[in-house]
């Protein structure tokens, strides 16, 4: 039987373009099926091979930046009202905000935007029935079914004999492996806390509408399910000699940098810090990527002062906007790409962006940012003085002590990524990376450390810190930077400094070792409530209502009320 796939997001560009459906003899026009995909793959020409390969691989990559900006029919039903509800940066930034270290706006005057109502604990974000919650679970559940499709036209058989197609299947067991990993993520508590002997995901690894709806798997079972995709990804990838950048012209590719990227993060959340060292070790020693230089890390005042009138923070000068001055990028989204999604992270991180006119820019806590060692870049990342009124394109809004200029620009990057576009009303406009180097280091430096290796790990965070050490500074070490004398929280602490508004990684960094969120004491934080405010055992998402209900077999899973 025919597995025909009707026209999607996934393979649009093969369909619609009329030079492709001449290649591809599409009968009826709208529909393309899997077999004819194969036989392009096994007996087509070059140009029909390309088409395949543009129209059906390259778009894989953006379900590592997803957004129902994409065109894919409002799959989770949340609406675009605001973006914090429909993308993964979106939802991302939110879990940072149920957090320590982001604080947004400095009293309550603002609108509902940005998930200030999250922040204040006034709403909630992972009950079954909220639509962030939706978001997250629907986005992934589509990655997956798009992978499989994927899965059935790129056949192990196939990539035996084809380098395209080995290319194809490993772009596809990566989507796979991650939007799992993601689930496992958000909807079961963490792995080493408890997870471990609790249920995991339905697993599905092929595409059929018709087959019948599966039960959870376990943990271990789905965690299996995720490591065998990457490792069997690296397999196809390196029989298709796709290295590191993968010999692509981009950042934005799928390769093995990703590919022991992904293998180091499931590994460190499973406890297998072996692997997670060695898939580290991969990274840092392919030599294809570099740290980033003092100079470039975050946003710099080039103007006169910092009155309002007078700063000039160039996008060309910050690694977190343009990709061209960041050497860390394993996976990252030029600004003209078609796959950077909804732009959400850079909208609401960047505090001379269009979401900080509601009362709601970025700011990092007093008590995080007083750890920060004196002599370490990244403490620039954030005025600790107030601002003032900063006159918006389309009006003036108050910008208060402790802002972040981590992401910050003051006008647009240009398409070339060399330089800016002088425009003010531009800031959204920046490239975005989504997985870094530095990352890499905090991985390793913190399996080292669970191997009972200190001095190991000690070894691989000096060079992260000696990469972070201002210009002329007396290079810092673990040994002279101060903070915690327990190395563990030493670790900890670095993360949260280097990974500040990135990704939702407070939030799941927490709910891995357990930390509770509580803002007692931050002179910063417009609200900090009373003790603790969210246990760090009680961050998992319950599973939505409407997949409960579609799939009878899905056992609840409790979540965090």
């Amino acid at each position: 039987m025919k597995k025909s796939i009707i026209i999607s997001g996934l393979i649009a560009s093969i369909i619609l373009a009329p030079s492709c459906a001449g290649l591809l003899d599409i009968t009826p026009p709208n529909n393309i099926t899997s077999e004819q995909v194969e036989d392009l793959l096994a007996n087509g020409n070059d140009s029909q091979k390309a088409i395949v390969v543009s129209g059906v691989m390259n778009p894989m990559v953006k379900f590592f930046n997803f957004s129902e900006a994409m065109g894919t029919g409002n799959i989770a039903s949340t609406g675009a009202a605001d973006v914090v509800h429909y993308s993964d940066q979106g939802v991302e930034w939110l879990c940072n905000l149920y957090c320590n270290d982001i604080a947004i706006g400095w009293d309550k005057s603002s609108n509902q935007l940005a998930g200030r109502d999250l922040y204040y604990y006034e709403a909630k974000m992972f009950t079954s029935n909220v639509m962030n919650n939706a978001s997250h679970w629907f986005h992934k559940a589509y990655a997956i079914n798009q992978a499989n499709v994927v899965l059935d036209m790129f056949t192990e058989e196939g990539a035996e004999s084809s380098a395209t197609v080995a290319d194809g299947r490993a772009r596809a067991l990566l989507v796979r492996a991650y939007a799992y990993m993601c689930l496992m993520q958000d909807y079961q508590d963490a792995y080493l806390r408890g997870g471990k002997d609790k249920l995991g995901i339905s697993l599905y690894d092929t595409y059929s509408p018709g087959q019948s709806p599966k039960p959870r798997a376990t943990a271990e079972e789905t965690y299996a399910f995720i490591k065998k995709d990457i490792s069997d990804a690296i397999k196809f990838l390196t029989a298709a000699k796709i290295g590191y950048t993968g010999g692509r012209d981009n950042d934005e590719d799928i390769d093995l940098g990703l590919a022991y990227f992904l293998q180091a993060r499931v590994s460190l959340w499973t406890g297998d810090y072996a692997t997670c060292i060695t898939a580290c070790n991969n990274i840092i020693n392919s030599g294809k990527y570099s740290l980033i230089k003092p100079e470039f890390y975050g946003g710099h005042n080039t103007g006169a002062s910092w009155a309002p009138a007078d700063i000039v923070i160039l996008p060309e000068t910050n690694a977190f906007v343009s990709l061209a001055v960041n050497p860390e990028c394993i996976l990252g989204y030029k600004k003209t790409s078609s796959f950077i999604g909804s732009g959400a992270h850079k909208a609401l991180s960047n505090i001379f962006g269009t979401y900080s006119q509601s009362h709601t820019p970025a700011r990092i806590d007093d008590r995080l940012y007083n750890k920060i060692n004196d002599n370490d870049c990244r403490k620039d990342c954030f005025y600790p003085n107030v601002i003032g009124d900063y006159d918006f394109p389309t009006g003036t809004s108050y910008l208060p002590d402790y802002c972040n200029v981590k992401f910050a620009q003051t006008v647009g990057l240009n398409d070339a990524g060399t330089g800016n576009d002088g425009d003010k009303s531009h800031t959204s406009l920046s490239d975005f990376c989504r997985f870094r180097l530095a990352e890499v280091y905090l991985m390793k430096a913190e399996a080292e450390n669970a191997s009972n290796n200190t001095g190991a790990a000690k070894t691989t965070l000096n060079t992260l810190l000696a990469a972070r050490t201002k210009t002329g500074a007396a290079t810092l070490t673990c040994d002279n930077y101060g903070g915690p004398s327990n190395f563990t929280e030493f670790i900890q602490l670095q993360w949260r400094i280097e990974m500040w508004g990135e990704n939702g990684m407070e939030f799941y960094n927490n709910k891995r070792w357990g930390v509770d969120v509580n803002r007692t004491g931050s002179t910063v934080h417009p609200y900090v409530g009373n003790g603790v405010l969210l246990s760090g055992s009680k961050m998992t998402y319950e599973i939505p209502e409407r997949e409960q209900q579609d799939n009878p077999k899905c056992e609840p899973n409790g979540g965090i009320d």
